[in-house]
């Protein structure tokens, strides 16, 4: 079975957190924060990679990770979950390959959250 790139459920009860504080950028503004961290991750995870501080690159993906799931984007949650596995195991090459061919699964989805 697919690992599906958006849970409903998680991103209705966003929804739902928005419709009773009365703001609408709730998700939006999580989904920048996200962007920001994903932006910044690339350079942190390649110096983590570079020094072979496999335990700090496995660090990084897990922040990656729960905001991901948290935000419902569960394919790409798991996606860093193999990242830091991978990392945290001292595999420093399939971390850097897990994470370089994700790329698409990235840019889809943070494109998926974004129409959800």
């Amino acid at each position: 079975m697919t690992t599906p790139l958006v849970n409903p459920e998680l991103v209705a009860q966003i929804r739902m957190i928005e419709s009773s504080t009365g703001r609408t950028d709730v998700f939006a503004g999580f989904i920048r924060r996200l962007e920001d961290n994903l932006a910044d991750f690339g350079k942190k995870f390649a110096e983590c990679i570079a020094r072979g501080d496999t335990m700090a690159a496995g660090s990084a993906a897990h922040t990656l990770k729960g905001t991901s799931l948290q935000l419902g984007a569960t394919a790409m949650g798991e996606l860093f979950a193999e990242i830091e596995r991978t990392a945290k195991a001292g595999d420093a090459a399939a971390a850097k390959r897990a994470y370089e061919g994700g790329a698409q699964l990235i840019a889809q989805s943070l494109e998926a959250l974004k129409k959800a």
